[in-house]
């Protein structure tokens, strides 16, 4: 497998949304290593088998085998090939019913019209002459879903192909095949595009001023920023969100509803932070480094069988089927067992429920209905 890792230039299309929001870190993440992980290399390895299935090659005879990818074994799995499928079986369908036009797979993009140093490379894209670009994007990761909304990436990936083809709209198409609701798409016009072709210029020039702003936010989260540590910017933010020091945090009950409103939006940047300072710590403890009142010490994970023949030898007599267990799968697993043309659009009404577990908070973007207000009735609206 020759699939190389795509390359993070400060100014590429996959670090668009970090520089879009927070024109500093280009110069702040410029000299910090960012190096390979297995999450990424299990990425790249998809990646790798989905070209080869939108090539025309077969890859089922691959699952079972292993592969070096940026220094991890990576196992290509019965599961990752399914994922595969799923996002390359989109791209086909959408392929077909366009007339099968030429596909361009993980070819570079240059902006030089917008600016020397903006590039990128999409993992598909397909353009109907004189009429649409499509843009499809594979994302192989589990953790946080991703939205096509007026997504940055593919939208620099969209204009690029723009200025060299003429086509009146464009259709970009997320593919994150392992989570819930993961295929998504955003349409826009030719005079979208123009617009953001002028802001993305402007963006880009604001992020390679001298002293660009560092600017805290969702996307230091969402990018994967390298510079969330040592970040100036994110210190202060979390300052000023849960208090001047670590020792004097606000009553709950008595902080104004524009001191909540800062918790909740920032929440996740700070738990983010928080985190990667505790990875850090255990970095340096691990390296031999000592911070008072604390120790790494060995994880351990749940007991499991050493060998389950031996184990079902010994008490299969005496405890006969109490020894095992048996449920039926999920309707996520039913539906990847049978497929949903089996199944059919209506599987999940007919036969499922989704219970109410309560009440969350989300922002007023996501879906769903605002729940009706409660109010104690009684004595106090006497």
């Amino acid at each position: 497998m020759t699939h190389k890792p795509r390359a993070h230039s400060v100014l590429s299309a996959s670090s668009c949304e970090r520089w879009w929001n927070c024109p500093g870190s280009v110069a702040a993440c410029k000299t910090i290593p960012n190096p390979p992980n297995k999450y990424m290399a299990e990425g790249t390895v998809a990646h790798s088998l989905a070209e080869q299935v939108l090539r025309g090659k077969v890859i089922v005879d691959l699952i079972g085998t292993t592969v070096m990818q940026e220094g991890f074994e990576i196992e290509i799995t019965e599961e990752m090939v399914d994922h595969v499928l799923e996002y390359t079986s989109y791209i086909i369908k959408i392929h077909q019913e366009a007339g099968c036009p030429p596909l361009i797979l993980e070819e570079k993009i240059e902006l030089k019209e917008v600016h020397v140093d903006l590039w990128g490379s999409p993992d598909c894209i397909m353009v109907i002459p004189f009429d649409t670009v499509h843009v499809f994007d594979f994302k192989y990761g589990a953790g946080k879903r991703v939205s096509a909304w007026e997504n940055k990436q593919l939208m620099y990936y969209a204009l690029g192909v723009m200025l060299r083809e003429d086509c009146t709209k464009f259709i970009i198409h997320i593919c994150q095949p392992r989570v819930e609701d993961g295929f998504t798409k955003y349409e826009g016009t030719s005079d979208d595009i123009f617009e953001f072709h002028k802001e993305l210029q402007k963006r880009a020039e604001a992020a390679l001023k001298k002293n660009a702003p560092l600017i805290p936010g969702d996307w230091c989260k969402s990018t994967f920023c390298p510079n969330r540590v040592g970040c100036s910017a994110l210190h202060g933010l979390t300052n000023e969100v849960i208090a001047k020091d670590f020792e004097s945090l606000p009553v709950v009950d008595s902080m104004s509803l524009s001191m909540i409103q800062k918790v909740l939006k920032y929440e996740d940047v700070i738990k983010d932070w928080m985190s990667k300072v505790r990875d850090h710590a255990k970095e340096l403890m691990v390296q031999g480094e000592h911070i008072p009142g604390y120790k790494v010490v060995q994880g351990l994970g749940n007991a499991r069988w050493v060998d389950e023949e031996v184990v079902i030898a010994e008490f299969e007599d005496e405890f006969g089927d109490k020894l095992f267990q048996k449920k039926l799968i999920s309707p996520a697993q039913l539906e990847k067992l049978a497929g949903k043309k089996r199944l059919g659009p209506d599987f999940r009404d007919e036969y499922t429920v989704r219970p109410e577990t309560g009440y969350k908070i989300v922002e007023e973007s996501e879906p769903g209905a605002i729940i009706k207000s409660i109010k104690p009735e009684g004595d106090f609206n006497e």
